[in-house]
């Protein structure tokens, strides 16, 4: 089956977008907090930076990256699921997405939620809660890695100006996807 990633930077609104598809969230291991609104063991599986070194030894993961200081493991478990035929959605950096893709090639797509502009995306991030300190450093990060050229690994580009058009376009993208791998999707 296939298993739709989402890329974006923190802001972008990946995650409402992404949260609106009918099919199920593939939760992610993280040494990051819980941000306001997120429910444990769904958004995320909050746990220590000891508790994910022990994991990652033990095989738990199938990949796990680095990002802002916090460590992001994908769950071996969930990634079997999705080839016995279940398919998921992710949010993952260029790192987790370029790993997911190499390992499972045409099962896996890549979308980038990109925000209209930085500004945009510093008052998404204002509105979230998010402190301004930790904008700047997100900003900052931004324009370090270039991570708004990260668009260009992705499958397809959303830019989130509208949210329930962004909602909608990643819906049709899942549709075409999964009928795509069902063999009964064709171009017009």
């Amino acid at each position: 089956m296939k298993l739709f990633i989402f890329m974006g930077a923190s802001g972008s609104g990946k995650s409402s977008i992404q949260h609106s598809l009918p099919i199920s969230f593939m939760t992610n291991y993280t040494t990051r907090p819980l941000r306001e609104g997120e429910i444990d063991g769904y958004h995320i599986n909050q746990i220590s930076h000891e508790e994910f070194i022990k994991y990652q030894r033990e095989g738990l993961f199938y990949e796990t990256t680095e990002y802002a200081g916090n460590l992001y493991g994908t769950p071996q478990h969930s990634i079997e699921n999705l080839l016995s035929g279940t398919p998921y959605h992710c949010t993952k950096d260029i790192n987790g997405a370029k790993t997911l893709k190499e390992g499972l090639g045409d099962r896996s797509v890549i979308i980038y939620i990109k925000p209209p502009s930085l500004d945009v995306f510093a008052t998404r991030m204002l509105k979230r809660g998010d402190n301004e300190s930790n904008i700047k450093r997100r900003l900052e990060y931004l324009k370090k890695t270039n991570e708004i050229e990260n668009e260009k690994y992705a499958d397809y580009v959303i830019i989130n100006d509208d949210l329930k058009k962004a909602q909608i376009e990643a819906h049709q993208i899942v549709i075409k996807e999964l009928l795509k791998a069902k063999g009964t999707y064709h171009e017009q």
